[in-house]
């Protein structure tokens, strides 16, 4: 027999004694509901006839009480009663059987009648045939009995009243209008035997019809006992069968599987002991039994045969414990002689560096020419060997594990100047043109705020720049930069570098990232270098958590990428790019150069167009405002002087006027020769590679001053007339927002905070607004409390609602919208953008041509100059709330007035004030070491644009 069939006969019998203890629990459940519901069906319908025998009852006594008493609440009752028999009122709430004679008697309080459709006295009456089985067939009868005696009845007591009220005449027989009142033959007639009889038989029908109620659940209750004796016999029947069932599987379990595992147990504590010479017990009946004292067997034999195989194995595990400690140690000496390697490099570097410092001092002095050549070379012999050292260095400290990785803000742009810089003096004497291409989308937005290691990423940049500028005899080397985005904060940064060489063959791209690797052997002695750089750069790019590779094409070119992991900060992706909204035009000849050229352009958010001739430019010139001019300095012909449509308009001081020159070396180009004086001087120049800080960061001509006039000015028919409501704290947001408003025409009411505006829309005769602005840092109400209120009242809650605030954060973003805003402005306001957002919230034409800023300088010094006087009074006062509003006011001012620099210093103050982990008072006194240079700056402005 198979334990597994044991198991299954021992488990069926305990499933089939908890199944019939449950059907067995629910059936008697059942029969006692059953029961239960019978004997309340029983209870009410005796309870029903009783009360119908009261109501009989209480008929005939309110007659004889009026009668009697005179008390017209008695017929009132008498007729309520004699309409709930007619089905046309019913009790407000269930009453017992002798609500009616305690009613009557004055004990209890009246439960109304309530005028409802209820049951009829007939339907009363048959009701307990619905719940009562095995009741006589002649109930009908019976029922016809008693409403045949109760019309009777009720006739009787009509006639009653009317001979009480002197309507009845006996004599006659009939109904008048007019009869002397016989109380006396009243109270004959209700104590008659006629009428007595006909009472006595009312009860009498019902009495029957209590008896036969009673009967016929008496048969239905005593069928049930039997069934409930019935099923308790069968339960315990059932449990005795199934109790014996379990015994003999029990049983079984115990003869002949559990008494062998015992056996079993003691044999394995001998065999754990070291004696083999057992003897096993013979199971029979189980199967599984038996099969596993035939496992105990051969696990014996097997024990027997590891016992002789033992001795094997101890001597292979010596030789492999051996073979193990013999690697460690290699790799150990591989590590000391890496650590060696790196500090004696290190050592070697100091007298290095002293030698190159020393040649350079002395071959600044006056030195005979033989003496001057011969420190040349020793110059040049110790930058050699210093390269060499710096990578064997380098590569040591790969090795040896002694990399560490720096996790800080950077920007890419700072990457790609340092990198270029190492080798565009190089580039330049070989005469290879250095290229900077981005990809476009937001790969320039997301580099500016970047955190990693940015000097490491220089220094795998620097390695590949180099080995492609040193192995390229013509062309250029172009390096392109993507940035993807695999997650809210992480990007994946993608360096290329492109170069014109000869190409590698597929043999040198297979091991040409291997340690002293070159192309070739010949390319030691051609070009120098120790075919280490490439090796450290895989190094590093891999410790980053990176790739790197080469594709190459023999006669064509090579590039080299590589792409590291970084991390961003995705609040830059809602803040405006550099050059938003601002337009310029590339005179360049079409290519691969201007492709690059263009691509950084794109990326600053100038609109930038490309044209090829002259011709083109002027034409662009003529119909387009533009902010900015990019010239290649070498596509002129400096025999042929500029066209003076040309000259005009880059006589235009507010235009910049840049240009691309082919390298540093080339600064001094033709185009100089071409420009008069006034041009010249003001002339930008940009050498290829053209990165997006360059752009940015070339000077800005003169802040220019809106013009002050009485005179009437036309302002656009769209915004003119329109009324604002500006709620602004700052004095200097408040005359830049308004001078704007102003100059397209709008009235504009000014609040500096949120309760100041509650109380001017509050009242019903508040003036209207078109549009609302408000910004979200204010003292005593803020833009968020506002905000909740304006949407709570009617009359403003289809008002256009614009935020303004320097926090371009997406989760400021989605409170406002969240709390009714329309729409959202950030710090520094800019009159294309305001206009634009007003144009779409009103439908209306934006303004042109745009209005200039105020005069910034005039409002720095007015407002601000004394901004270190103005923190350290809310110090003294106790109000951080007022010390950080007042930081993050000026953190888009210095954004408005250019101070790019110290805007992101007052930003950081803002975060780690509002983080606290920055202290005011230190936020201050920094303030203070850089506040007067920046107060005498826009004094001397100021000065400037005052007019004499």
């Amino acid at each position: 027999m198979k334990l597994a069939a044991l198991f299954r006969f021992v488990l069926f019998a305990t499933l089939l004694g908890l199944a019939s203890n449950v059907w067995m629990g629910e059936r008697a459940d059942q029969l006692q509901t059953s029961q239960t519901a019978l004997l309340t069906a029983r209870l009410n319908a005796i309870n029903e006839l009783r009360l119908l025998q009261s109501e009989f009852d209480a008929l005939q006594t309110l007659v004889a009480a009026f009668v009697v008493s005179k008390n017209s609440q008695h017929l009132v009752n008498y007729y309520e009663l004699l309409d709930a028999h007619a089905g046309a009122r019913k009790y407000a709430q269930p009453v017992d059987n002798v609500y009616w004679s305690k009613l009557i008697a004055g004990n209890t309080e009246a439960v109304p009648l309530v005028p409802a459709k209820g049951e009829t006295l007939e339907s009363r009456l048959f009701a307990p045939q619905n719940v009562a089985p095995n009741l006589s067939g002649d109930i009908k009868a019976s029922v016809d009995n008693i409403l045949n005696l109760s019309k009777r009845l009720r006739e009787r007591e009509q006639i009653v009243f009317a001979l009480t009220q002197g309507l009845y005449d006996p004599d006659a027989g009939k109904y008048v209008s007019e009869a002397p009142v016989r109380d006396d033959l009243a109270i004959q007639m209700l104590f008659s035997e006629e009428y007595l009889g006909m009472t006595n038989a009312i009860r009498a029908e019902i009495q029957g019809r209590i008896r036969a109620v009673e009967l016929g659940f008496q048969t239905v209750i005593a069928a049930q006992a039997n069934n409930i004796k019935a099923t308790a016999n069968f339960d315990l029947y059932l449990g005795l069968l199934v109790t014996l069932m379990a015994l003999v599987g029990l049983a079984v379990l115990q003869r002949f599987v559990v008494a062998p595992l015992r056996e079993l147990n003691k044999v394995s504590k001998q065999i754990a002991q070291g004696n083999y010479s057992v003897t096993l017990p013979e199971p029979r009946f189980v199967t599984e039994m038996t099969n596993l004292v035939k496992g105990f067997a051969l696990m014996i034999g097997s024990f027997k045969r590891e016992l002789e195989q033992g001795e094997a194995a101890r001597s292979a595990e010596m030789i492999a414990f051996e073979a193990k400690m013999g690697r460690e140690r290699a790799e150990a000496q591989v590590e000391a002689r890496g650590m060696l390697l790196a500090n004696m490099s290190h050592e070697i570097r100091t007298p290095m560096n002293a030698i190159l410092g020393m040649t350079a001092l002395t071959l600044k002095s006056d030195l005979p020419e033989q003496e001057r050549n011969y420190l040349l070379k020793v110059q040049d012999a110790a930058k050699s060997l210093l390269g060499l050292l710096n990578d064997i260095l380098d590569y040591s400290k790969a090795e040896a594990g002694m990399v560490e990785f720096e996790h800080i803000p950077f920007t890419l742009d700072e990457v790609l100047a340092n990198s270029f810089l190492a080798v565009q003096s190089q580039a330049a004497s070989r005469k290879l043109m250095l290229l900077n291409e981005v990809a476009p989308g937001y790969s320039n937005q997301l580099g500016q705020r970047l955190v990693g290691d940015p000097s490491r990423l220089r220094q795998v940049l620097s390695n590949l720049l180099s080995n492609a500028v040193k192995f390229t005899e013509s062309g250029s080397v172009r390096v392109f930069s993507k940035l993807q985005t695999r997650s809210d904060t992480g990007l994946d940064l993608r360096i290329e570098v492109h170069d014109t060489g000869s190409g590698l063959s597929k043999s040198q791209v297979e091991r040409i990232f291997e340690k002293f690797a070159q192309g070739d052997s010949s390319v030691s002695r051609v070009y120098g270098g120790t075919g280490l750089g490439l090796s450290i750069a895989r190094e590093l790019v891999i410790r980053m958590g990176g790739q790197i590779s080469v594709e190459s094409t023999p006669g064509v070119g090579s590039c080299f990428w590589f792409s590291v992991p970084v991390v961003y900060d995705s609040d830059i992706l809602i803040e405006p790019l550099p050059l938003d909204y601002q337009s310029g035009v590339l005179l360049h000849q079409p290519g691969p150069v201007a492709d690059c050229v263009m691509s950084v352009l794109t990326a600053t958010g100038m609109e930038a167009t490309l044209v090829s001739t002259l011709g083109q430019c002027i034409r662009h010139l003529d119909e387009n405002i533009c902010d900015w001019v990019f010239i290649q300095s070498d596509l002129l012909d400096p025999s042929e002087p500029l066209p003076a449509e040309l000259l005009e308009h880059l006589s235009n001081p507010a235009l910049r006027v840049v240009a691309i020159d082919r390298d540093l070396l080339s600064a001094d180009s033709a185009l100089l020769q071409m420009l008069p004086a006034d041009i010249t001087k003001q002339l930008i120049h940009l050498a290829h590679p053209v990165l997006m800080q360059d752009i940015c960061a070339a000077p800005r001509p003169d802040l220019p001053i809106l013009p002050r006039s009485d005179a009437p000015r036309e302002y656009p028919e769209s915004l003119q007339g329109k009324s604002a409501l500006i709620l602004e704290d700052h004095p200097v947001n408040q005359e830049l927002v308004c001078s704007y408003l102003k100059a397209a025409g709008m009235h504009v009411t000014l609040c500096e905070h949120g309760q100041e505006a509650v109380e001017l829309l509050d009242p019903d005769d508040a003036p209207h607004f078109d549009v609302i602005i408000t910004d979200l840092e204010m003292p005593v109400m803020d833009g968020y409390e506002f905000t909740a209120w304006l949407r709570d009242q009617t009359r403003w809650m289809d008002t256009p609602l614009v935020g303004l605030t320097g926090h371009a954060f997406s989760e400021i973003r989605n409170r406002c919208l969240d709390l009714g805003m329309d729409d959202f402005i950030a710090k520094p306001v800019e009159a294309r953008v305001l206009y634009a957002t007003l144009a779409d919230l009103l439908h209306t034409e934006v303004p042109s041509p745009l209005p200039s800023p105020p005069a910034l300088p005039n409002l720095f010094m007015e407002h601000c100059a004394d901004l270190p006087i103005k923190l350290r009074g809310h110090l003294d006062q106790l109000d951080e709330g007022a010390f950080v509003r007042e930081i993050h006011s000026m953190v888009s001012l210095l954004a408005l007035l250019g101070e790019k620099a110290l805007h992101l210093v007052f930003r950081d103050f803002e975060q780690g004030l509002n983080n606290q982990t920055i202290d005011a008072r230190e936020v201050l006194d920094q303030i203070r070491t850089v506040w007067p240079a920046l107060v005498k700056k826009y004094s001397e402005l100021a000065e400037k644009a005052t007019p004499s």
